[in-house]
């Protein structure tokens, strides 16, 4: 999990916390990134909490370069998002994809 003042997030995969590596905090812009790792086809989600900011917030979630909106907190509790809108009562779920080999050997 990673935390920036009162807020953290994680990622779930087959009901567990998946671990972050390489966590950089850009305390400026108040965004914090990681990689974490993945296995192709598998469903994901993405977790935060506001542990008592007081202060209405919202998630922006970028997923390879790709925006997802997030969902609003009002200045306490914890939320998620499974997947993207694809229509006013559906949504795609988060599914790791392979990834290509670019590696000269």
């Amino acid at each position: 999990m990673i935390t920036q003042r009162e807020f953290s997030a994680w990622i779930v995969c087959e009901g567990k916390p998946l671990r972050e590596y390489l966590v950089a905090v850009d305390s400026n812009a108040s965004k914090v990134s990681c990689w974490i790792p993945s296995e192709a086809r598998k469903n994901f989600s993405v977790h935060w909490r506001d542990t008592g900011s007081r202060a209405y917030s919202c998630a922006y979630i970028s997923l390879d370069g790709f925006q997802v909106p997030g969902r609003f907190l009002t200045g306490y509790g914890e939320t998620s998002r499974e997947g993207v809108r694809t229509g006013s009562h559906t949504e795609r779920p988060f599914v790791f994809r392979e990834q290509a080999n670019t590696r000269e050997v």
